[in-house]
């Protein structure tokens, strides 16, 4: 399959006689989203981290092996794959914002708790890639959740800017060497 589409045919395997769902070969339980949202509100904060990374790690394990070579593919055919597959997982629509050389991922739609998104992106991006990335969540509204991803020297730059009262836009604009206004 060309890395630059996303074919879903066969993505999710539906066993009736045995009671099992898979997707690729890894097992799945569908989940209430509710259930989700009760979890993120009354586990800790590394419960909820865990469990979107491991959401993460694999959508970013399936995308990559649809991709084949993830290192060498362009950017449009790896975040098709990683959409798709996030989309499969029922995450939401997600695609990507360039901001100079910033990178934003967008998450539109999603059934997860918010807490979720940061450490899900992250896992998903670092597993389909085979490299160390570090997250920052943005903004978030009841729509749209924007995510981003950079190194940690960024990342940490990007959070005590917002931390000190910069927007988001300002202080991704400010990593760039840029004045905010």
């Amino acid at each position: 399959m060309a890395a630059g589409s996303f074919d879903p045919m066969h993505a999710v395997r539906f066993d009736l006689s045995s009671g099992s769902v898979r997707t690729r070969g890894d097992r799945v339980v569908l989940v209430p989203a509710t259930a989700l949202d009760d979890i993120a509100l009354s586990a800790p904060a590394e419960a909820v981290e865990a469990l979107g990374q491991a959401i993460g790690s694999a959508i970013g394990r399936r995308a990559a092996s649809r991709m084949g070579d993830p290192q060498n593919a362009s950017v449009e055919a790896f975040v098709t794959q990683l959409s798709g597959e996030a989309a499969l997982a029922g995450v939401g629509m997600l695609s990507v914002e360039r901001w100079g050389r910033a990178l934003v991922v967008l998450i539109e739609d999603s059934a997860l708790p918010r807490s979720m998104l940061g450490p899900l992106i992250r896992s998903a991006i670092e597993v389909a890639c085979d490299r160390r990335v570090w997250c920052a969540p943005l903004s978030s509204d009841e729509r749209t959740s924007r995510v981003f991803v950079g190194s940690e020297l960024g990342v940490g730059r990007v959070r005590e800017w917002i931390a000190s009262g910069l927007s988001w836009s300002e202080a991704l604009v400010k990593l760039h060497g840029g004045r905010s206004s």
